[in-house]
């Protein structure tokens, strides 16, 4: 589970924000949280803010690391610029120095806290430390680039030892050595990096839900079980839709042509595989006071309901296996109660037992609530005076207290993190 994820130098954050999914005082909604010992871990976690203050910045940074973490010991070569660092652009000292992101993972009874600092060319420093939940961390590995001697200095803990030549050897500057540890099979970080590269997942819901819709749709024509899954999930959710039939079938050319501007190069060679199958959807409506039935093309639903299909496969994915869900923009072209339900899925103790964690941006206030949220779990971003990004939850505040709205207070100004207006056009001097 996710305790903490901290950020510097990256788009609009300038010094170091952490948002933490460590429970306070609070004593409310007992549901909201994992209890591991004296330890409570929340999941999910809310972000507000003005358009531009920073949210999906914080959603990037996310995507960066662990994007980077899975894929730059086995898709990039020397010389290969690392993807998506940008530092903050707004002071003159912050460009040339590194981007640096930190994570702190509980993984069965083990905190694993690591960080890296990069710039668009080269890893300069890499940590990683661990122990047990409230106890000290041990050093496993480090590595630092001394500017003067123009090399890394490494430091390995004990459990490290087997791949401390092949890591010196073989890890790149613009490369990280946890990835080429897990490249070259170092069973000891294995467990770390399964969960950070392959159990940690960023959905951008601006973007084209069709990469998630197909997704979502080839997963249930695979598995029975999770079929049923999504399927049951749609029906609580009340579109109307008794059932949802998927098959899978020879591609249309429009279909083709929207796949190969969606996918990588080297996804879209696959398309053209003669035996290359895409799944097709059809939902079914039940005739009311009959026992007709009347199927329709998933595309002839409505944009909220084909999102919530797209983001249903990942939702029941994350809550089977106990997985972190990043999620920019919640609530696009999503109904609120929509929103609501999956938060409650994730919060209720049945539908995740496994302790899946959700972290999401929204705009969408009627969810601001005492009834579903603790203070702890509400997040603020907003620009500083200097353009930077600052991060802080309700928690923060000395009030409001738990029982009071939450969303009023924040539509009033109280907690900050709101667009700033120029004059209306009713206040605008003609010349």
């Amino acid at each position: 589970m996710l305790l903490e994820f901290s950020v510097s130098n990256f788009r609009s954050f300038k010094d170091e924000q952490t948002i933490s999914l460590l429970a306070g005082l609070d004593k409310k909604h007992p549901g909201n949280y994992v209890r591991i010992g004296s330890h409570k871990i929340l999941k999910c976690a809310a972000l507000y803010g003005a358009n531009a203050s920073g949210k999906s910045n914080l959603v990037r940074a996310f995507e960066v690391m662990s994007g980077f973490v899975e894929l730059s010991a086995t898709k990039m070569n020397v010389g290969d610029e690392i993807p998506g660092i940008v530092p903050f652009r707004l002071s003159p000292i912050s460009g040339p120095q590194p981007s640096h992101f930190a994570i702190k993972l509980l993984i069965e009874g083990t905190v694993y806290h690591y960080s890296f600092a990069t710039t668009a060319s080269k890893v300069l420093d890499e940590q990683l430390w661990a122990g047990l939940l409230g106890g000290s961390e041990k050093l496993w590995f480090s590595r630092q680039f001394d500017q003067a001697a123009q090399e890394y200095r490494w430091e390995f803990g004990d459990l490290l030892h087997e791949g401390e030549s092949v890591l010196k050897e073989r890890t790149r500057e613009n490369g990280l050595a946890l990835s080429r540890a897990a490249e070259q099979n170092v069973k000891a970080v294995s467990t770390f990096f399964q969960t950070l590269a392959k159990k940690a997942w960023v959905l951008q819901l601006s973007d084209s839900p069709l990469g998630l819709f197909l997704q979502t749709a080839r997963r249930m024509a695979q598995g029975r079980e999770f079929a049923d899954r999504v399927k049951a999930l749609i029906r609580d959710a009340d579109f109307s839709i008794a059932d949802i039939a998927v098959e899978e079938k020879l591609p249309d050319s429009e279909t083709l042509g929207a796949l190969r501007k969606l996918f990588s190069e080297s996804v879209s060679k696959r398309l053209d595989d003669k035996e290359f199958r895409v799944p097709s959807i059809r939902t079914i409506h039940r005739v009311r006071d009959t026992d007709a039935a009347v199927e329709f093309s998933m595309e002839d639903e409505s944009n909220g309901t084909q999102r919530f299909f797209a983001l249903a496969g990942p939702v029941v994915d994350a809550l089977e296996k106990g997985a972190l869900l990043v999620v920019d923009e919640l609530d696009c072209s999503m109904h609120p109660l929509l929103a609501r339900k999956l938060l409650e899925l994730f919060q209720s103790e049945s539908w995740n037992p496994k302790g899946a964690q959700l972290i999401f941006t929204t705009h969408d206030t009627s969810l601001m609530q005492p009834a579903l949220f603790r203070r702890d779990q509400v997040w603020l971003v907003e620009k500083d005076a200097s353009g930077a990004s600052r991060l802080r939850s309700l928690y923060d505040y000395r009030k409001p207290r738990s029982t009071e709205s939450f969303q009023r207070n924040y539509l009033a100004g109280r907690y900050g993190a709101l667009p700033s207006f120029g004059p209306t056009f009713e206040d605008l001097e003609t010349p």
